[in-house]
């Protein structure tokens, strides 16, 4: 057997078997490239905010005012922007223990929006699906990371079983015969899988680093963590608030816009303030992270660009570079092309399939008898 008899038959064959799975993940990644948009959209209440924003409601006012409406303290809180003009408070993460709801405030007033539990909204089961197949708890993200990697495989094979071998590589990327059915859906399938195919190789491959960053590590050049020395609590009020916190984050890093705050915990006594650069797309949301003592004011801690090394920042983009954010809308609409041709690619493929099948069929019914 040859290397492309090998390679066509594991391509067809693991389509076949797997192609749904890789059509329900290539359909939900299309969805999550515009999330926040479609969000805002199916939940307008949430969204609309009732007047300009109220310079004199900062984040610290903000989380006081939701902290009274809910009657629950806040762990963090998002800034509103383009997309979401609204403040997003979120409450704390505890491991072992389901998070509670997210309150949406207005800007202008303060008041709140409403509540909700994202996980049982069509973007939160949608992502739920993408990630994990809903199957979180039985390795379900796991999974996810090993169809990434055969997505990667369908990706270079697809490439190879294409490559004409002979005639004009240029007429083979537009080449579509409209008969017979079994040849145009083949030529579909081929034109379709050569367009999208560097795009889904790179969600394949950033998909696959979210999911086992520690392949990846190795690869690039990335040490292992050092954990942090054990810090004694303090117990004193603290006295740096959440716009003092975001004030020393810009100080420290001019030319950034902050997008969300993290505030202290037992575990972690000091604010988290995420900033990205002021040029960057909303959709990258965090480029940096700043740790601010609550007591001085001081940062205590950066993660960045500036201080990540080539292989951990090229890690760290692999979140922005896999629905296409890093590279602003252009990025977004090729991630979600790519995704849509997930169901085209399936489709084809076993209506070529179903189509040869047939024939083979017809060819072997001997001459006279009926069918």
């Amino acid at each position: 057997m040859t290397i492309r008899r090998a390679l066509l038959l594991g391509h067809r064959w693991l389509g076949l078997i797997l192609g749904l799975v890789m059509l329900l993940l290539g359909v939900t990644g299309s969805i999550l490239s515009f999330q926040r948009e479609i969000d805002a959209a199916l939940n307008p209440a949430l969204f609309r905010p009732g007047g300009p924003p109220n310079p004199d409601l900062g984040y610290a006012a903000i989380l006081k005012l939701a902290e009274q409406a809910t009657g629950r303290a806040p762990g963090s809180i998002r800034a509103p922007d383009a997309v979401w003009p609204v403040w997003v408070v979120s409450p704390p993460r505890m491991r072992g223990t389901p998070p509670g709801p997210t309150a949406f405030l207005d800007p202008a007033t303060g008041t709140l929006l409403g509540e909700r539990d994202g996980r049982g909204s069509f973007i939160g089961v949608t992502r739920q699906l993408h990630e994990a197949l809903l199957l979180r708890e039985w390795s379900g993200h796991e999974a996810v990371g090993w169809f990434g990697v055969l997505l990667l495989l369908f990706c270079l094979s697809g490439i190879w079983l294409w490559w004409p071998r002979q005639g004009s590589l240029a007429a083979a990327l537009v080449t579509i015969r409209r008969r017979p059915s079994v040849v145009l859906n083949l030529d579909l399938h081929r034109v379709i899988g050569i367009w999208m195919a560097v795009v889904l190789s790179v969600v394949a491959v950033s998909g696959t680093a979210i999911i086992f960053p520690g392949w990846f590590r190795p690869l690039l050049g990335i040490a292992g963590a050092t954990p942090p020395a054990p810090v004694p609590p303090r117990r004193e009020p603290m006295t740096v608030d959440a716009d003092a916190a975001v004030a020393a984050a810009l100080a420290h890093l001019p030319g950034q816009v902050a997008t969300g705050v993290t505030l202290p915990s037992r575990q972690r006594q000091a604010w988290q303030v995420t900033l990205r650069p002021a040029d960057a797309s909303t959709e990258v949301r965090v480029r940096s992270f700043l740790a601010i003592d609550p007591w001085s004011g001081a940062v205590v801690e950066e993660r960045g660009p500036r201080t990540r090394s080539l292989g951990e920042e090229v890690l760290a983009m692999q979140r922005w570079l896999h629905g296409g954010a890093l590279l602003g809308w252009t990025g977004r609409l090729l991630v979600f092309a790519s995704g849509i041709a997930m169901p085209a690619l399936f489709v084809t493929g076993l209506a070529a399939w179903l189509l040869r099948r047939r024939n083979r069929r017809r060819l072997a019914v001997p001459q006279g008898r009926p069918a």
